[in-house]
């Protein structure tokens, strides 16, 4: 418990330095990153004794998960069996028929038209200034900002921004910063239960620390994010005045169209940015088998990072025999995708509570191909933010920093759960 309660503040001092220490000569950033402390330490409290809390988050993900079911049905009308429908062939074994562009990503193009037919009938801006309200006066952030942090334990880090796409172009770079970041922090409900389903018999309420992982991660980025932001002087973190853009959309069935036809763009951006960011990867490997193989296997940028993520997996209080394993974990999170790491998790024979830790470091889109994902896609949304691609690799360390705060917070909480 107390390397983790260690490893905690060693996440924010990590923060502080990346940031360039200005938030030591300006006081009113420390303003969300105490606030935003206290309010972690008893969401988390409230969170593990009041059950009916994470039945009302399960409830949530479920009507999130509804919007992918629909979305499927779109593909398989579309593509067929690529899309999802019943394959007309056997799958060989330890093969899988999902096609991610096919299946999972089209779920931008209905949030798309979604958030524009509720913007258009009014029903989303009065929900989105309750939200938001609330983030601006604990977290002194944009409206804006608040809406898509709550929306962002949810969906994915381009449907959340995209559900206040006529929003975006009116933020400051510390906005931008901010939602960059939540979407390295967590992941999408459409993929939770994919990543529970690979833990089952591992660890006991997958599902539940799952999602428990999303919604501490989001306020876990607005502490980690005031002490990083780049800015030069208190007024670069003050809140823009916000105000309703006028909307683009002149009647149902226009807003209807140009929904679609947003998600259908930004999708496409996805599939470009994401076919060309795993190449990229893969050559990298290729020219690090060019070198001596080491303890028999060859280097690859996964295994690197494994490496370097082992001070991590200690300071997470870990069983010491499974430190090693944990760590190559998230070198894998790191250097390819999430989806696999969790069946990595799975295959790693570690002690149950080990890989109830090891999930609050996981679950997040934290790796080199979602860097293009989310430039590609966000970039889409909002063209007009020529800042997206310089603050992308800086958020990328925040989102990780930030999913470092709460894997080490649950760390604590959990092991005090033990001794209780």
């Amino acid at each position: 418990m107390l390397r983790s309660l260690v490893g905690y503040f060693a996440m924010l001092a990590c923060a502080f330095v990346l940031g360039g220490c200005t938030a030591l000569r300006e006081r009113t950033r420390w303003q969300p990153v105490l606030y935003g402390i206290i309010f972690q330490i008893v969401l988390i409290f409230v969170l593990m004794k009041f059950p009916i809390c994470i039945s009302g988050v399960e409830y949530i993900a479920g009507g999130i998960m509804k919007l992918k079911d629909a979305t499927l049905e779109g593909t398989k009308f579309v593509f067929g069996y690529i899309g999802g429908d019943v394959l007309p062939f056997d799958v060989a074994d330890g093969r899988s028929p999902f096609v991610f562009a096919f299946q999972a990503l089209p779920t931008v193009i209905i949030t798309g038209a979604l958030a524009a037919i509720l913007t258009y009938l009014k029903i989303f801006p009065i929900i989105a200034k309750a939200i938001g309200y609330a983030f601006k006066k604990v977290f002194r952030v944009n409206e804006t900002v608040g809406i898509i942090t709550a929306a962002k334990i949810f969906v994915g880090q381009i449907e959340a921004p995209l559900l206040v796409k006529h929003r975006l172009p009116s933020l400051r770079e510390n906005d931008m910063f901010i939602i960059l970041a939540l979407a390295f922090a967590t992941t999408s409900a459409a993929t939770m239960p994919i990543y529970a389903g690979a833990l089952d018999g591992i660890c006991q309420d997958a599902m539940k620390h799952i999602l428990m992982s999303s919604v501490v991660s989001v306020i876990s980025v607005h502490i980690i994010c005031p002490l990083m932001m780049h800015g030069n002087g208190t007024d670069d973190i003050k809140t823009a005045v916000d105000h309703e853009p006028e909307l683009p959309y002149s009647s149902f069935m226009g807003a209807m169209s140009k929904g679609i036809s947003d998600g259908a763009f930004v999708w496409w951006c996805i599939v470009g940015s994401l076919v060309g960011t795993v190449a990229l990867i893969a050559l990298i490997n290729y020219l690090l088998g060019l070198f001596p193989d080491v303890g028999g296997e060859s280097i690859t940028l996964q295994k690197i990072f494994g490496v370097c993520m082992y001070p991590f997996a200690w300071l997470l209080d870990v069983a010491p025999k499974d430190v090693m394993s944990v760590s190559q974990v998230l070198g894998t999170k790191t250097a390819v995708n999430e989806l696999v790491a969790f069946f990595d998790l799975a295959k790693a024979n570690l002690d149950s509570g080990s890989a109830t830790k090891a999930i609050y470091a996981l679950n997040n889109y934290g790796n080199f191909a979602c860097i293009g994902i989310t430039i590609g896609g966000i970039s889409a949304l909002v063209p007009s933010q020529k800042c997206i691609a310089s603050l992308a690799w800086k958020a990328f360390w925040a989102g990780l920093l930030a999913t470092g705060l709460t894997a080490m917070i649950m760390s604590v909480f959990l092991d005090c759960l033990e001794l209780v």
